[in-house]
């Protein structure tokens, strides 16, 4: 069958899953196809709406990928959607967790907000105080950890990120939080395109199920750290895709 090299258009991307998509992924290994990710990801997922365990296998397929990885031999990595490519987030695992989408929204806004937006500044200062070598091997600048000592905001491009989730049971203690780079890791652990993701986005709240969730390493509180090799490398997007074979 005859299939468009680069597809663009909804009608172009229909035609080329009529190839299946095992096809599709061999194409692409091959490199004799070209797609853009965020508009295939957009198109497919349209395909699979009344595909009631699509998104339950995904995430399977995922920890089955990261349990695979551990088997030959290689170190913890989490495989990430960004609308610019795929990404291996270095030191990252991938974890089932049992998630309970929290029921009191009430609550759950409290601690996102107005119980967060307390503890992030005292947070930031104490590791700019007590952790300043670290930073600073992880590329943080010692101006910026200064500024962080000093005003309690993250530097320019850095977020603190919940290790658990808040809206699962996840709290804002201080080992629960991490400090990483917006861009593009923090953005990639919340791809809207990653099983967990979109397992979650489909929960009602209260409703509960297994999701695969990236989970940063417990040994750092700064993602990148360079000093570390926990670093975030851009992978074939196709890696990506099987998940959803």
């Amino acid at each position: 069958m005859h299939f468009i090299s680069y597809p663009r258009t909804a009608a172009e991307l229909a035609d080329l899953l009529k190839l299946g998509m095992s096809e599709v992924l061999r194409l692409l290994r091959e490199n004799k196809l070209r797609v853009n990710l965020k508009g295939f990801l957009s198109y497919f997922f349209k395909t699979k709406n009344d595909d009631p365990v699509f998104i339950s296998n995904a995430n399977e397929k995922l920890l089955n990928w990261y349990a695979q990885r551990l088997e030959g031999g290689m170190p913890p990595a989490a495989l990430v959607y960004h609308r610019t490519g795929v990404r291996a987030l270095h030191g990252f695992k991938i974890e089932r967790v049992s998630y309970v989408r929290k029921l009191d929204r009430r609550q759950y806004e409290h601690e996102r907000k107005r119980e967060f937006e307390t503890i992030r500044p005292a947070w930031i200062r104490e590791i700019g105080a007590k952790h300043a070598s670290e930073l600073e091997g992880a590329g943080i600048s010692r101006a910026d950890i200064a500024r962080m000592v000093e005003t309690g905001k993250a530097p320019l491009g850095y977020q603190v990120h919940h290790r658990m989730p808040l809206d699962d049971g996840g709290t804002n203690a201080y080992d629960n939080l991490i400090l990483m780079r917006d861009d593009v890791e923090h953005r990639a652990v919340h791809g809207y395109y990653n099983p967990g993701e979109q397992r979650i986005d489909r929960m009602n709240y209260g409703e509960s199920g297994h999701v695969a969730l990236p989970m940063p390493p417990a040994d750092t509180i700064v993602y990148p750290n360079i000093a570390m090799g926990y670093v975030s490398e851009p992978v074939p997007n196709v890696e990506f895709l099987e998940i959803f074979e």
